[in-house]
Formats: structure tokens, sequence, C-alpha cells
């Protein structure tokens, strides 16, 4: 599928001193774009490599949750506040990734009735802002859940648009000189009398030899795969988690059970969409990302618990994502894995200048960063203060949209133009600046950046449209093969969840592709696996 290769830079590149750092990062997620600019604002010169796109894995596939905390209040104190601490920071510096919904967390019969108080407690230790709520105002002000709510705690809990904040922590490295290697996979590291030298990557114009003082590893899931390029082991637990999309934006919170963290118990409100999950199941394979049709049921079944009339809402796509857990050598097996982030400094190990760092959530990227590049300071005998809470990111990027807003300036407006994708209010002028500016190449850049295709249609009606605006910027770009693979991975995603209007959906989607538009779809592929993204 084409693909963009090297990132644009997009502002004037920030001049180096001879002897600064060279830093090369592998992973382009939260975590790396967020280590990336901790350490380009600490004097380091910075080389980003991604193997897809920005955002394409983990950061992209979990429930779009920005945490306060709140849910690890009972169980980890420490993370807890730090996740409040980072809500508040992300909130500040990134506001167009941000939508402050709120949360709240209820009990319900089935939830054992001695965790609100501890909930409370928690909470309060942590300095997370809640206030109990009276359950009949709860279910007035949300009408679609249980009528059986016992307590219910309301909390700074928010959402955000992953990829939109990747891309303004990747737009910020760049701003300030650093360079960013899309689609390049990390096939080498160069280790020589006792540290890193070097990366070697390889992308569709060949290999690059990556000159490198600091090699940090912030590959997610593939983190083992990446540190055994340096011949080293990095022991990870994967955890699987399923996803299940309704059609509506269902509640206008984001709604937790209150009880010990588990699975089967958030739904989440964003965009046009509700979001609930998730499953939970170790897996060896950080691509296996399939979802099986009995996760579905049983996402289904639980979503009824919370939500009484969930069945009779369009549940269109499901998709999956893998958490990494850091595994410490002897770590007893009956002791759960702590959710707080890891770094591993193979300088112990005998690789000095090799970092890893896994774990940790998108909400805590900015200060996992922080630790990281404190540590590699120290390694290199620098002192050199972090400052991304203090300096703003350098992006032009327009606040996150609100459905109603563009509504109001279709009708009032008479210069405005009409969405390209009407799911998701994607304007003419939104797609025609990323094509422009932001060196898009294919139909996935765009969903990424502007959730084209994540609405009920999933791009039935505008992908077609996406793909003639692509084709007049680039005349090498091949509509019909782009458009073959954007169904394709639209259509794994909504399999298991063909049933009444979702079945007549598919149906549609799959008439205007291979009838109308004449696809070759491979009907095989088409129907194995699952989405690659959400």
């Amino acid at each position: 599928m084409p693909g963009c290769e090297n990132a644009k830079r997009r502002f004037g590149p920030t001049p180096f001193k001879k002897n600064d750092p060279l830093a090369v990062v592998i992973g382009g997620g939260a975590t790396g774009c967020g280590v990336a600019r901790d350490l380009i604002l600490r004097g380091f010169k910075v080389t980003l490599v991604e193997h897809d796109d920005l955002g394409s894995g983990t950061s992209s596939r979990f429930h779009g949750m920005l945490q306060s905390g709140a849910r690890y209040a009972v169980t980890d104190t420490g993370f807890a506040a730090e996740c409040m601490r980072e809500r508040l920071n992300i909130a500040n510096l990134a506001p167009q990734a941000v939508e402050t919904c709120g949360g709240l967390f209820i009990s319900l019969p089935d939830d054992p009735p001695e965790f609100a108080d501890q909930f409370v407690s928690g909470c309060q230790n942590a300095r997370i802002p809640i206030e109990e709520i009276d359950p009949a105002q709860v279910m007035s002000e949300e009408p679609e859940i249980s009528r059986q709510v016992l307590r219910a705690f309301s909390v700074p809990d928010a959402t955000v648009q992953s990829w939109r904040l990747v891309n303004l922590l990747a737009d910020d490295v760049l701003a300030r000189g650093g360079e960013i290697l899309t689609r390049h996979r990390a096939i080498g590291i160069d280790v020589s009398t006792g540290r890193v030298r070097a990366v070697v990557v390889e992308g569709k114009g060949g290999k690059r030899h990556l000159p490198a003082d600091i090699v940090v590893n912030a590959a997610g899931p593939w983190s083992a795969q990446v540190a055994d390029l340096a011949g080293e082991k990095t022991n990870l637990e994967l955890g699987k988690g399923s996803i299940l999309v309704f059609s509506h934006r269902m509640v206008a919170k984001a709604i937790n059970r209150c009880r010990p963290p588990t699975s089967h118990d958030i739904i989440v409100p964003t965009g046009t969409i509700s979001l609930f999950g998730t499953t939970s199941e170790v897996v060896n394979d950080p691509s296996n990302t399939q979802v099986r049709p009995e996760e579905i049921q049983e996402l289904l079944d639980n979503a009824e618990i919370l939500l009484p009339n969930a069945r009779s809402y369009r549940a269109f796509r499901a998709w999956a994502g893998v958490r990494p857990l850091y595994k410490p050598d002897n770590w007893p097996s009956d002791k759960p894995l702590s959710r707080r982030h890891s770094i591993v400094n193979h300088g112990d190990r005998g690789i000095d200048g090799f970092f890893t760092i896994c774990g940790g959530s998108l909400t805590t990227h900015r200060s996992m960063a922080e630790d990281i590049g404190d540590q590699i300071c120290t390694s290199l005998g620098l002192e050199v203060p972090c400052t991304t809470t203090t300096t703003p990111l350098s992006s032009g990027m327009k606040p996150l949209w609100r459905p109603a807003q563009n509504f109001h300036r279709i009708e009032h407006d008479k210069q405005f133009l009409a969405p390209v994708c009407e799911c998701e209010s994607v304007t003419h002028q939104d797609i025609t600046h990323q094509i422009e500016n932001c060196s898009i190449r294919c139909l996935h850049d765009l969903r990424r950046r502007l959730r084209i295709g994540f609405g009920p249609c999933q791009g039935t009606f505008c992908a077609n449209r996406v793909a003639a605006m692509i084709l007049r910027n680039d005349s090498q770009y091949d509509a019909v093969e782009d458009l073959e693979a954007f169904w394709c991975e639209r259509l794994k995603g909504s399999k298991h969840t063909a049933w009444s209007q979702q079945a007549r959906q598919i149906l549609l989607s799959d008439i205007v592709y291979r009838e109308t538009l004449g696809l070759r779809l491979d009907d095989s592929s088409a129907l194995s696996g699952n989405s690659h993204e959400e």
C-alpha cells in the first residue's frame, strides 16, 4: 500500500551544536514521540524510527481514556496520582486532542459494596477530585445506564484522540530540527566496545545507517524483538484487550464500574461513537489482534449490564490492542504485574547507551519520557532538566472538532464547504490541509489523522472522494490499490458484528466497493483476521 516514508519538516530546523549527543528512538507511538520530544528539548539531536505510520500500534488500539487515575486509586495510589498529574499536563499542553467529558464510577448490585468507600479514600489519597452524586440524578442525566445504580461518583476523566496527540508531539520534534522516519524498520543495532554505535534501518529507499550515542527502545509490544537486535533479552507479558464500537454516543461521560479493575467495565464516548471494553487475554504474539466471535458476545453480554438496551444499538466494529508489561526476572507467577512503566538500562548488562521503556499508559507518556530522559542524562554525565511541561507544543493543529459546530456552519455559512466525511464531519479544508502539508500518501494516513472511515458507514461513502483528492495531489498514487486495501481492512473489523442492521450495512458497502467501483476484492483475505487498527 502506498505510504509516506519520510515526514516533512513542517517547521524550520533548529541548529545543533557539533558535539550534541545523537539519539535514535525506535517506536512512533505516544511513548516514542514523547521520549523524542523530551530529548530534543534537552539538546539531543534526535531521529525517530517507526516501522509503520505514527501511532499505528498500541497507541491507536485502546479505549481512548485520558485517565484521572481513579481506576487505580485503590490498587495503586501512586500510579493513580501520576495519572491525575499527567491528565492535567496533557489537557494543558494538547487541548486540540482532548475532550473533557468527565467520568462516572457507578456501583451496581453485583459490585462489592465495601469497594465504594475504599474508592473514595483512594481518590482522596491520590488527590483526585471526587464527588458522590445521587443515583437518581445520574440516571436522569445518563438515561441509558442501568436503573440499578446504588452509588455514583464523579471524577475528572477525559478522552483523547491518540493520533492527534501523537502527531502534535511529532510536529514539535520536527519543529525543533528532529528527523522522523516512518515506514522504516530497525533491522540492526551496532554494538562495539560495550556501547551502542548506530541503528540500521530499512525503508522503501533502502538501508540507512544512523549513528547514535543513545538508542531508546520504545517499540511497545515489539520491544523484545528490538532488544534482540542488540543481543539483549527483555521479558514482557503481552495482554490483548478487545473493544466493541457502537454507532451512537450512548453516554455523555466515560462510565466505569466501581469495582477492582477488571474486564468489561468501561464505556467511553468519543466523537460520534461509543467504545465498550475490554477483554483481557495473555498472548505470545504482539501482532495477535484478531477478535474472536465469542469475544463479541462476551462484550455484548457485559455491555447490557451497564446499558440494558445495548443490543438495540448498532455495534458496527471491533478491534484489539496488545499492551506490554515488563516482567522482571524471578517475578512470582501469582503476583500481578504493575501497570507502571519500567525502564531497563542495558548498560547494567554491558551495553551502554541502550535503554528500553515499556508499560505505563498513554496518559503517563510524558512522565515516562521525563523519567528515561533523566536516566539518559545521568548516564552521560549531563545535568539538563526536563522542560516538557513548561514548553508549549509548536503546532498549528486546530482544536478537536465538535460535530454541532460544523453542522451549524454547514447550515448557515455559505462559504463553508460541506463535509467530505459526513459521519465524522470532516471537511474538504481539513483533508486538503493534511494532503498538502503532512506527507499524506494513503487513506489510512488520513483515517488516523482525521477519523475518515471511523463512523457508522466505515468509509463507504467518503473513501472514494478522499482517494480522488489524494490522486489530484499525487499523480503516482494508485487509488484502486489503496481503496481495495482500505475496504478490506474496514471489513476485517466489522465481520464479527455482521447481524441485523450491521449485516445490511456491510452488504451495502460491499456493493458500493465491489460493483459500483469495480474493485478487485479478495474475499478470503477480507474475511479473515481482524482490523489493523481502530
